[in-house]
């Protein structure tokens, strides 16, 4: 942080405190320990998170927080960034944090009259905030998150805690006796992240000749097609897999995600639920879209498996992972 943004002195905050959340879902729950960062420093301010519509519910379970929604991105009557500025500047907003790095966030917290607006200098916002730190790409997303946080107070903190959402029973993953192992490896709309069918197909087929287990398979509905490949492949070989790919909505996702055993996953959302849960996974990454030294969940039960070939076609990468590698990953991971 620049030596002429002066330091924010907690006790001296009278309104309310915003933090702008980043718009997927991955990213907002890596903006977690920030939060928790917040609360230990204003633990009697109303700390208020504006969120994108479809992160709302899952916001909304966190009873120390308020919650206002981005109606600039209503899907059924949008409003304008003027009339959503309107709404934060009524609501007694003192300091915002931005965790999102887009020139637009910057803009609305300005036209809210927020006097202090604390967010990196990237993509020409610097005029618009009051403490603005220099990105460091080198920085964990985590770590980038807290930052915002820690340093504009003079760095009272020292460590960073540990992601955390709230859940609730899920009806979709049911007790059982069998282990209950989720999988995403997402569809062809993943581009270069995506696992594909045939290699998943064969390390589940692997695991479950080990171990008695359900596969359940989570996608979005433009995953829907490879994930019914998938399990008619399973049916074939007579192993049970229950398709959850489009039945879901974030937050039954979340629910269910927090009742498995084990998640085999790419580089995404749900491998971050799963960390926040403290569930055990197996992640598969080829060619991200952020290299994974910066988005690596900060956890000790999880199998990271890098590709680290010779492929030299960017398509071919995540194929270095076998699905042998896969399989054995999670039975250890299962204690098999």
């Amino acid at each position: 942080m620049k030596k002429n943004n002066q330091q924010i002195v907690s006790s001296q905050i009278a309104g309310n405190i915003l933090v702008v959340l980043p718009k997927f879902i991955g990213d907002a729950v890596n903006c977690t320990p920030a939060l928790q960062l917040l609360k230990d420093l204003y633990p009697t301010k109303s700390i208020t998170l504006f969120v994108r519509p479809h992160l709302a519910e899952m916001f909304k379970r966190e009873t120390d927080y308020c919650v206002i929604v981005d109606e600039r991105f209503d899907n059924n009557k949008p409003i304008s960034m003027w009339a959503q500025a309107k709404i934060l500047k009524n609501a007694n907003i003192e300091l915002a944090v931005i965790m999102r790095n887009s020139l637009s966030e910057a803009i609305l917290c300005f036209l809210a009259s927020i006097k202090y607006r604390v967010g990196y200098a990237k993509n020409g916002r610097s005029p618009l905030l009051t403490h603005k730190l220099k990105l460091d790409e080198n920085h964990h997303y985590i770590f980038r998150y807290c930052r915002l946080v820690n340093e504009p107070h003079g760095n009272p903190f020292s460590s960073i805690p540990k992601t955390a959402i709230v859940k609730e029973p899920s009806l979709l993953i049911p007790k059982q006796n069998k282990k209950s192992i989720g999988v995403y490896f997402g569809g062809k709309n993943k581009g270069l992240r995506h696992y594909p069918n045939e290699l998943s197909f064969v390390a589940m087929v692997d695991i479950a000749k080990n171990i008695d287990c359900t596969f359940y398979i989570f996608g979005d509905n433009g995953e829907l097609e490879d994930t019914q490949q998938l399990q008619e492949r399973l049916n074939h070989q007579k192993i049970d897999s229950v398709v959850l790919a489009g039945k879901t909505s974030i937050i039954t996702m979340i629910d269910a995600i927090g009742e498995l055993d084990l998640l085999l996953t790419i580089d995404s959302g749900p491998m971050h639920i799963a960390a926040a849960f403290n569930i055990p996974f197996v992640a598969v990454v080829g060619l991200g879209t952020s290299p994974w030294s910066v988005v690596a969940p900060k956890v000790t039960n999880a199998i990271t498996l890098i590709a680290n070939g010779d492929q030299l076609l960017e398509k071919d990468i995540i194929n270095e992972i076998k699905p042998h590698h896969v399989s054995e990953a999670a039975l250890k991971l299962l204690d098999h």
